[in-house]
């Protein structure tokens, strides 16, 4: 039998006891290894073992529990499976798709359109169908291991993507008080699937000008050419070059401004234009005008060039040129491992990718080293790129 003392004295404390403790008519408790305490009521449906997760201790006290079991026990006499009948007898019920509902309605002004997109995909491709007009609150822990088990399988980088974008849900979800637990809180990635890869490919400045000189080889949409030399030589990453716009680069001050709204960090990042960018953006203006976009995928259209056609371009010269594969996105780790070699300062480098600065640096100073950025910038491209004949 359990009793408040004797859950109180687990609560919140470091537990290597047993992982499940017994109450009475199929009613016991599951602690983690954190001393988190939560009710579960463990009974047969058509033959089989199984359990519903009725809430966590001390939200759901003993007494508050054990009088949930006689209507529990009631439902599995009648051939009702309790883990589709809980809660439902109660006038709030909390599905996942309410769940996802909310958070997006209320988070839609703080994330960019790019995460709130992705939020959306992920939980209308995963979670809803799913659990379809389940009680988030009756969806057992081992349904959600099976749940991942099973994307796991199929893709563990995916699986663990997946279980991240949970997490972040119902944690919002139990701050915000619509659901009392975060059913997700204690699986960990390492439970279900893996971190996707970290890279680790920079490219020699002796292939960044292979690169650089195969480009127009390639045949490519001159966007796309222009896309790979900017990202080359800015550093930036790709959406904010593609989804760049006449007025955000200022020729008087000869500055580029990423917006807000383009960059990942959500606040605006300044790098300095020098002669090097000046000559492929001129380019690009005098082929597409400079009412739009800076690299329309077509002439007057207002569609950005797409991330495949970049990586359809770059593969055709690591094939030509039989190069060890890398990502676009590598040429960013490119520029800051080699500007680094050659003596440009760190807070310099991270200014250049659009990072924000740690410690205390983050807080008071707030310099984006403009000057000594163009000097790097006018480095990097003489070592970049080729010098007419």
């Amino acid at each position: 039998m359990l009793s408040d003392t004797k859950l109180r004295a687990i609560n919140g404390k470091p537990y290597t006891g047993k992982p499940e403790l017994s109450d009475r008519d199929g009613l016991g408790v599951r602690v983690s290894p954190a001393g988190i305490i939560s009710w579960q009521y463990r009974y047969r449906y058509n033959g089989k073992p199984a359990r519903l997760r009725l809430g966590r201790y001390p939200d759901l006290s003993v007494k508050a529990a054990r009088d949930l079991v006689p209507a529990l026990r009631l439902d599995v006499e009648q051939g009702k499976d309790p883990r589709q009948t809980y809660g439902k007898k109660s006038l709030h019920i909390v599905t996942i798709e309410d769940c996802v509902s909310e958070f997006l309605r209320l988070r839609e002004s703080v994330l960019r359109p790019k995460t709130h997109k992705k939020y959306q995909a992920v939980f209308g491709k995963h979670y809803i169908p799913a659990f379809k007009g389940r009680d988030v609150n009756s969806i057992e822990y081992s349904e959600w291991l099976e749940f991942f088990d099973e994307k796991a399988a199929i893709s563990p980088k995916n699986a663990a993507s997946t279980l991240t974008n949970g997490k972040t849900l119902f944690s919002w979800c139990k701050r915000r008080q619509i659901i009392p637990d975060n059913p997700l809180a204690d699986m960990r990635i390492s439970d279900v699937g893996k971190n996707s890869d970290v890279g680790t490919r920079t490219l020699s400045i002796n292939e960044c000008r292979i690169v650089w000189a195969n480009l127009d080889k390639t045949r490519s949409y001159p966007g796309v050419i222009a896309a790979i030399k900017l990202c080359m030589i800015w550093g930036c990453r790709q959406g904010e070059i593609l989804n760049a716009t006449r007025d955000h680069f200022d020729l008087d001050e000869m500055i580029w401004t990423v917006p807000a709204s383009l960059s990942k960090t959500g606040k605006p990042i300044r790098r300095p234009i020098t002669p090097y960018h000046l000559e492929i953006l001129t380019e690009m203006w005098e082929m597409f005008g400079t009412g739009g976009l800076l690299l329309p995928s077509v002439k007057d259209t207002p569609h950005p060039i797409s991330l495949s056609a970049l990586r359809r371009s770059k593969n055709k010269i690591i094939e030509m040129k039989s190069m060890t594969p890398f990502n676009l996105h590598d040429l960013r780790r490119t520029i800051v491992t080699r500007l680094s070699e050659l003596d440009v300062m760190p807070h310099v480098t991270e200014k250049m990718l659009g990072h924000e600065l740690s410690g205390i640096m983050a807080v008071y100073n707030k310099h984006d080293w403009l000057e000594d950025q163009r000097k790097a910038y006018t480095l990097w491209c003489e070592k970049v790129i080729p010098s007419p004949l």
